[in-house]
């Protein structure tokens, strides 16, 4: 997939599907490579429709893609939504090696509790990345699920909270789900409830998680924080990859890469992570699975978080990109109740 076109970030000879703006109405639409639009909206009101019974909706888009007119109004005339419509986000936990033996040697917190008196960062790190080769390749996935009212599209401003300060990235390649999925696959079946691929860009506030006043240490709702799920701009059909292994994902903060890893580099593939989950949950048309963040988050980086005036430039090998402006958020002059949960370091 060499051929990239450089207005949509599509490889030629692909679509992606979206859903735009207009400033009148949503429509779900097909985009071609430079930037073309074809509106599918009489026939998928519904974005998550596409998704129902994906071989049908494929042949047909594959056609609608080949023949069809365009508006006549380019991507640039639109603005980009999230491309499904409030779906069940199911994410994939310490999903690549290096990035999860960087994060338990480098995140604050209760991460830190594990580190032996008088150890280095690099004998810490090491011990860490044999953990997950010992532990986690050898054990299941482990998912947590985000609230699609965290989600956002792939142009819109990323709201930083008043609470905390290690505000983080991680971008990750985000599977798109297919109807039908019933209970308890097979990762060989499970490849078949696969639509396609977005982009993906799961943050979080890392001095949020820790917590020691309830037993199992973490909060997990402090990857949820408004805007902090953005997503897209296109779901391009898995037909146009025929394996993963050409796609890369890419993350820059203010211009300076912080993110640059293959994403086919995983502990668990998408197919087990499906699998896994049609064990323990419902998986539903347009349903979003994210899939872990490769290394070179923002701990790595000398803790180096998000700040007001940063922008966050995501981009995925025939997948499209990301532009974010980061501000803070408009609370209207409300401070938070509760604030930082409590933290014992000494236990």
């Amino acid at each position: 997939m060499t051929d990239i076109d450089q207005i949509t970030g599509l490889a030629e000879g692909t679509f992606g599907i979206a859903r735009l703006s207009d400033e009148m109405r949503p429509i779900t639409a097909i985009v071609r490579p430079g930037g073309d639009i074809v509106d599918i909206s009489a026939e998928y009101p519904n974005a998550n429709a596409i998704y129902e019974n994906w071989p049908t909706s494929f042949d047909q888009l594959e056609r609608v893609a080949r023949d069809a007119a365009s508006t006549g109004r380019a991507l640039g005339g639109y603005r980009i939504l999230p491309p499904v419509e409030r779906p069940q986000i199911f994410c994939a936990g310490s999903n690549y090696r290096q990035h999860a033996a960087e994060m338990y040697t480098f995140n604050e917190g209760n991460y830190q509790k594990e580190r032996n008196a008088g150890e280095s960062d690099e004998e810490f790190f090491e011990r860490n990345f044999e953990f997950v080769n010992q532990k986690r390749a050898k054990g299941m996935p482990f998912i947590w699920l985000a609230s699609h009212g965290s989600l956002v599209g792939p142009d819109d401003d990323i709201e930083l909270p008043q609470i905390g300060h290690a505000h983080d990235w991680e971008a990750e390649l985000t599977i798109v789900l297919a109807g039908g999925a019933g209970r308890y696959l097979s990762p060989d079946e499970a490849g078949e409830f696969i639509a396609g691929y977005t982009i993906g860009d799961d943050m979080h506030t890392g001095d949020l998680f820790s917590r020691s006043d309830v037993k199992w240490n973490a909060d997990w709702i402090a990857k949820q924080q408004p805007t902090f799920k953005q997503v897209g701009p296109f779901v391009v059909p898995k037909q146009f990859f025929p394996d993963r292994t050409g796609m890369r994902i890419e993350l820059d903060v203010a211009g300076e890469q912080m993110q640059n890893w293959p994403a086919d580099d995983m502990i668990f593939t998408p197919e087990d992570y499906l699998a896994y989950a049609s064990e323990r949950l419902p998986l539903l048309a347009g349903d979003l699975m994210m899939m872990g963040s490769p290394p070179g988050n923002g701990a790595v980086h000398g803790g180096r978080w998000l700040v007001p005036g940063d922008t966050v430039d995501i981009r995925i090998t025939g997948l499209g990109f990301q532009h974010h402006r980061v501000v803070a958020e408009d609370s209207a002059g409300r401070t938070p109740y509760w604030g930082m949960p409590p933290l014992d370091t000494d236990s």
